[in-house]
């Protein structure tokens, strides 16, 4: 569901800011993903048949790369919501890896002010400490948690769900878990 051929387009005419931004719709890690795809669509890319395979993982990467620098970064707008100054609801999610980050995302991008709650040192989940640092250096991770953050979403690591909080400690809390 990503629109790869609207990105490639943008990359190609040097629109790398819209390109991002349209990746971003449906990616919130794209510099992750230009490291560490499989590469289907490019097996899957119909250009094949006529000579090779677009390269769509390293223009997503090139494109990606400007995360990477707090200069070029791109933190997508929120959509505002009709209450001023975003919902007050306190939403928890526990676990910060790509799912609950992902989560937060979007959430955070919706007008709501999440909390990811994790136990680990580190948030990223697989990607922080499943995926070697040859294959995805740890730097680019924080870039795009760093974004996520940017966002508005709160990350307290550390905190292990059903030892150091329950469920019910978090609902006391006022969070709707």
């Amino acid at each position: 569901h990503i629109a790869i051929q609207g990105y490639l387009q943008m990359a190609k005419e040097g629109r790398y800011d819209e390109a991002l931004a349209l990746i971003k719709r449906t990616n919130p890690f794209p510099a992750v993903c230009g490291r560490v795809c499989n590469r289907l669509c490019e097996e899957a890319c119909t250009r094949g048949t006529v000579d090779e395979a677009v390269a769509i993982e390293s223009v997503k990467r090139f494109i990606a790369e400007r995360d990477l620098d707090k200069e070029t970064r791109y933190v997508p707008n929120k959509i505002i919501p009709k209450v001023e100054g975003g919902f007050d609801e306190k939403i928890a999610i526990i676990g910060a890896g790509p799912a609950g980050l992902s989560c937060a995302y979007y959430l955070a991008l919706l007008g709501y002010n999440p909390t990811v709650f994790e136990k680990n040192a580190l948030p990223g989940g697989m990607m922080q400490y499943g995926i070697p640092t040859y294959k995805l250096e740890k730097d680019v991770l924080a870039a795009e948690i760093d974004v996520i953050r940017e966002l508005g979403v709160e990350i307290k690591t550390g905190v292990e769900i059903g030892k150091d909080l329950t469920i019910q400690d978090l609902k006391d809390q006022g969070y709707k878990a």
